[in-house]
């Protein structure tokens, strides 16, 4: 890893436990050991180190979004690898997750959350075209959110978590029996 790189992690992790406004570029420099010249040497500012910090989830739920419009004839069909995908990304990118669910208000003029807010917004909308039913888009909607508010507050170390495999598996699972439940059988489980 590089010294940049170091940074980098360092301060996404700062940002996602103590968040971004209560992080200074000194935390983050004791957090790698070097200088608070060095971290600005490497980066101009604080907003320019959390867009840098933010880029690889946004990236990765970039090019997860450009895939959905190819859903295919079948709307349902699309939903496992949206599922699979989705928890991927997120779980790969959970401290970035953190920072986004639980600041984004805080954060909203910080054009980094606002490209972020810009690929939710993006989901929800191919959802809602690709949904068979409100129902489905509805199921849909509180899965994923939920795997994002999991993930984002699973940063918590006072608590103990369910091993990384393990929990993909669990999201993955309920995310598949959120959009595939058929209404029938939700009806007879009542």
């Amino acid at each position: 890893m590089t010294t940049r790189d170091t940074i980098l992690q360092a301060a996404l992790e700062r940002f996602a436990r103590t968040g971004y406004l209560g992080s200074s570029i000194q935390q983050i420099a004791d957090d790698v050991g070097t200088s608070k010249s060095s971290v600005l040497y490497h980066f101009e500012s604080k907003e320019a180190l959390l867009e840098a910090a933010m880029q690889p989830a946004i990236d990765a739920m970039s090019a997860l979004v450009a895939a959905l419009p190819h859903a295919g004839p079948d709307k349902l069909e699309a939903v496992p690898a949206l599922a699979t995908g989705f928890v991927d990304v997120l779980m790969a990118h959970s401290a970035a997750v953190s920072v986004f669910v639980t600041q984004r208000g805080a954060l909203r003029d910080v054009p980094v959350i606002g490209r972020a807010n810009a690929l939710v917004d993006a989901i929800a909308s191919t959802l809602v075209q690709e949904a068979p039913s409100a129902r489905v888009l509805t199921r849909v909607s509180i899965g994923l959110a939920g795997v994002a508010f999991i993930l984002g507050d699973a940063l918590d170390d006072d608590r103990e978590h369910v091993h990384p495999a393990e929990m993909r598996e669990i999201f993955i699972d309920t995310l598949l029996e959120l959009c595939l439940a058929q209404p029938e059988s939700l009806e007879s489980a009542r």
